[in-house]
């Protein structure tokens, strides 16, 4: 019986000892890859919120461009509207006949102010990325509770990084509107700049004859 005895010790001792250092290896396996997938999360969202901010000052740049253009195109506009009535009055000095002209046409009309369209806002974007919560892991064995609260995060960073995609996908949108914008704004600009220039010309010329003539 004695001899029973300590060939069952013998035989059942090593297998709980190898029993236990193949589940703690497995256990620290699952740990490592917990880790990494929460490490490439983590990353992926600060590369998302990095966008985003770059994306943010791009928008507000197009916006100050946008003004810029709409500011031009507003002064080109008056410069016509002065230049019409400088021609209303040397028309009236250059002959009877103008001044006729003028009384019978009347003083060039006003020329309506449009509303200005607003560019479209890029969304906000204020607030960085959350940090990693603190790690609780302590111990060498992977808890449940530590693989719930690893596996939380992960889940967070994930549901963050959709946030951010989408963000990023209505910045694109309402910037692309806004190029839309200015470059038909600009077309405009080209047409006022050219009837400015031809009417400064035509100004100049019959300013001269009347210089000439007196």
């Amino acid at each position: 019986i004695t001899n029973v005895k300590k060939l069952t010790g013998s035989s059942t001792s090593p297998r709980t000892s190898y029993n236990y250092r193949d589940h703690q290896a497995v256990q620290e396996q699952c740990q490592e890859k917990q880790n990494a997938i929460e490490n490439s999360t983590t990353e992926s969202l600060r590369l998302v919120q990095e966008t985003l901010n770059i994306g943010a000052a791009t928008a507000a740049e197009l916006e100050g461009q946008g003004k810029q253009i709409d500011k031009i195109h507003g002064n080109l506009v008056d410069i016509n509207q002065s230049v019409k009535k400088s021609e209303h009055h040397v028309r009236g000095i250059k002959s009877i006949f103008g001044a006729l002209w003028n009384r019978a046409t009347g003083p060039p009309k006003e020329q309506l102010n449009l509303p200005k369209v607003e560019p479209i806002a890029a969304p906000s974007t204020s607030g960085s990325a959350p940090g990693r919560s603190a790690d609780v892991r302590s111990g060498p064995l992977y808890t449940t509770e530590k693989h719930r609260l690893d596996t939380q995060r992960t889940h967070d960073n994930l549901q963050q990084i959709g946030v951010g995609v989408q963000s990023m996908r209505e910045m694109a949108l309402s910037m692309g509107d806004e190029l839309d914008r200015q470059n038909k704004k600009l077309v405009d600009v080209n047409q006022e700049a050219d009837r400015a220039n031809l009417g400064v010309n035509k100004l100049t010329k019959d300013m001269n004859k009347i210089i000439a003539k007196s």
